[in-house]
């Protein structure tokens, strides 16, 4: 029997652990050779970056620890806009991001209305959190999304 996953608030000094998270998830599931990941992206999820947004007061990051590693992470800002949503490719399929999401929804962390830029390949998880589309996929410097909202989260 495997250990159980811990959710709760991020600190501070997760912020390395986060980064490292979001930078390979993002490597293996967001980006290629052919679409590599901007410089400005990689910038912003560098580990300062990451823990000046975790002490904001608009942000809410939850992460999730299984086997003693940051294997998930969910950050909210302003309780209306996903900035951050990514679990370890190894441990995904686990049901670690319907933990983060059940613990955000339980723990007040959402409005009445939650907006997200996914990733082209997070576009099924999101719907099957209840997202729709809201207008064709974009393009931001270099970095591919798909506007999504959900009402009532």
């Amino acid at each position: 029997m495997s250990p159980p996953i811990s959710i709760r608030h991020a600190l501070v000094i997760d912020a390395a652990d986060i980064s490292k998270l979001i930078v390979s998830t993002s490597e293996t599931c967001c980006f290629s050779e052919a679409a590599p990941c901007p410089d400005w992206y990689r910038n912003s999820i560098q580990t300062q970056a990451i823990a000046t947004l975790i002490a904001s007061e608009s942000m809410v990051f939850l992460v999730a620890v299984h086997e003693q590693a940051m294997a998930g992470v969910l950050a909210v800002e302003g309780k209306s806009s996903i900035k951050y949503f990514f679990v370890h490719p190894a441990q995904q399929k686990m049901g670690i991001g319907q933990l983060l999401w059940q613990f955000a929804k339980n723990s007040g962390t959402f409005g009445e209305t939650l907006k997200v830029r996914s990733s082209l390949f997070a576009v099924p998880v999101y719907e099957r959190l209840g997202f729709k589309t809201t207008e064709p996929p974009g393009c931001f410097n270099g970095l591919h999304f798909q506007p999504m909202v959900n009402h009532h989260p």
